[in-house]
């Protein structure tokens, strides 16, 4: 089933999105449990934009996978990290409260500290950006960091989730050690470090460094930002320009 959902990604590169499209429906059509066709129908929908859609390929695929698998572990990551995505394209909450959910249902069946580590960054990150529990939060992103210390995005979680709980000398302190990170792998710094950047430094009232951050964040995200992201960003350079 992995290999067959490569092959149908590989044909939508050579062949194109309607091609896929086409064979995938005409196969659910035939064996409506095919986890490979329902797989790449989520893909699909996916990179589209079509996340409603998306999640109800990607709940199917949960649904056909052993509940004891690991199968079924990668796919209730993949919804959680499409919420996150959804969520980041619309403003919508809905979609962080959905992922909330998914994380923590993760969490439950993945009590070892490593592999659980990408879960509780994740949790920690929605919890924050949702402004919930966010004391818990702030617990879920150190064991997380206490797991994979020199983790960039860890560590930009750690930052972000410390200024939402007031800790905003402890949070520009996290970052500047993530941009670090970022520099030493020869890694590409990602608009929201710099958006986290700028909301730190607007924080303690460095607002000419805000600035600067904001811009870099709107470089760094030019092709990249979702529209959403995109106004949030400029109404900040609005906010700490002179």
């Amino acid at each position: 089933e992995n290999l067959a959902a490569e092959v149908l990604q590989k044909m939508y590169v050579l062949l194109g999105r309607q091609e896929v499209l086409d064979y995938c429906l005409q196969k659910l059509a035939e064996e409506p449990q095919s986890l490979a066709a329902n797989f790449t129908m989520y893909y699909l929908a996916k990179i589209s934009g079509e996340y409603d859609t998306a999640i109800s390929y990607i709940d199917k695929c949960i649904e056909l996978a052993d509940p004891s698998s690991l199968r079924r572990i990668t796919y209730t990551m993949e919804k959680g990290n499409l919420l996150i995505r959804a969520y980041a394209a619309s403003s919508d909450k809905n979609y962080l409260k959905l992922a909330v959910s998914e994380y923590e249902s993760l969490l439950a069946k993945m009590p070892n500290k490593t592999g659980a580590a990408a879960i509780l960054n994740n949790l920690a990150y929605v919890l924050a950006e949702s402004d919930q529990r966010l004391p818990e939060a702030l617990e879920y992103a150190e064991r997380a960091l206490e797991a994979r210390p020199n983790d960039p995005g860890f560590l930009d979680t750690y930052a972000y989730v410390l200024l939402k709980n007031g800790k905003v000398v402890e949070a520009a302190e996290s970052l500047a050690a993530a941009m670090q990170q970022y520099q030493q792998d020869k890694i590409a710094v990602p608009a929201e470090i710099y958006e986290h950047k700028g909301m730190i430094k607007e924080k303690l009232g460095a607002e000419a460094e805000a600035l600067a951050a904001y811009k870099q964040a709107l470089e760094a995200g030019d092709e990249t930002l979702s529209p959403g992201a995109r106004r949030r960003i400029e109404k900040a350079v609005e906010r700490v320009s002179p």
